[in-house]
């Protein structure tokens, strides 16, 4: 394994080389990693490859409109034989498919990322840390390829860019995602039906939840830290699913005065993975204490402990963390 950084026009070579892939989206899949597995899965397949596509956890309710994704399998029917390339999906490391790692690390792994942190585990790997989204560059990739991009690939990609964007009110917007999204729209792309089925049709479940979940709203460092949890509880009794979860960290980060905004989510006894948001501050770096990592202002780690245990360790590093990010800028 060389792990050698490849440009597009080699990860495109690859995929006109080879004739039968395994296209692998990370666990609790999201907008960008579903739209985008989609949207290469489709194309594919229209160019007459053998495709796989699979994710770690079954695909959100509310990602059930794009087209194919009920061709996306799980996990536990991956057949681990040789493919021409397993092809990974917005993972910044193989923690993140975890159940498949056995079979990617046997095979040829392109590693395709936006993440910053990205640990270039592949035998190829693009890391494009300047893109919105991992959409972003399957689009181009595609368009390297110079193949047509369908209208179902189209509503794939302009999901991922919307999500991973925060409906393109991120600091991870740049005019590159605007005229990517522009060219989508071009190919038939109906935002507001993406709109309508990513953020108008939450369930009264969810709903619940979120109520629940504010109840727990805490602040921390004079303010500056805010954080909520969701338990196991929690879930249970309002019904509510794990892909429900997506999105709470944000209601921490947008209240005023706040530089960090922390989601505690409660696995089982003894793990709890952690979500980090920053309007100005580079929480990756936070994440990476514990094992994690993801982008300057959006980034998440687990631990291994009880629920008590890791929110007091984790909002003691914030405030040290706080502390030396506030002693750079005055210092």
């Amino acid at each position: 394994m060389n792990n050698s950084n490849i440009g597009l026009d080699e990860a495109a070579e690859i995929l006109f080389q080879e004739d039968d892939f395994l296209i692998i989206s990370h666990m609790n899949p999201d907008g960008d990693s579903v739209g985008s597995a989609l949207a290469l899965w489709i194309t594919l397949n229209s160019l007459g490859k053998k495709a796989y596509v699979t994710t770690i956890d079954p695909v959100p309710v509310k990602y059930r409109f794009l087209p194919s994704w009920e061709e996306v399998k799980e996990w536990q029917k991956v057949q681990p034989r040789d493919y021409g390339g397993v092809i990974i999906l917005d993972s910044s490391d193989l923690r993140r498919i975890e159940p498949l790692m056995g079979i990617a690390l046997s095979q040829k792994m392109i590693n395709i990322d936006h993440h910053i942190t990205n640990e270039k585990f592949g035998q190829y790997n693009h890391i494009d840390s300047e893109a919105g989204s991992v959409g972003e560059i399957i689009y181009d990739l595609l368009r390297k390829m110079q193949v047509e991009i369908s209208k179902e690939a189209a509503v794939c990609l302009y999901t991922a860019i919307n999500t991973d964007t925060g409906s393109f009110r991120y600091a991870n917007t740049s005019p590159r995602t605007h005229r990517t999204a522009a060219a989508l729209l071009e190919l038939g792309v109906q935002p507001a039906e993406v709109t309508r089925h990513i953020y108008e049709n939450t369930s009264r479940e969810a709903t619940l939840l979120i109520k629940e979940a504010l109840s727990t709203l805490e602040f921390d460092c004079g303010g500056q830290v805010a954080h909520i949890t969701v338990t196991r509880e929690m879930l249970e009794r309002t019904g509510a699913k794990e892909e429900d979860t997506e999105g709470l960290v944000n209601y921490t980060r947008n209240i005023q005065g706040v530089e960090i905004g922390i989601f505690f989510k409660e696995i089982c006894d003894q793990k709890v993975r952690v979500g980090f948001r920053s309007q100005r501050i580079d929480v990756s770096r936070l994440a990476e204490i514990y094992g994690g990592g993801g982008h300057p202002r959006a980034a998440g780690c687990q631990l291994e402990k009880a629920l008590p245990e890791a929110r007091l360790e984790v909002l003691g590093s914030a405030r040290k963390f706080l502390t030396e990010c506030e002693n750079l800028v005055n210092g």
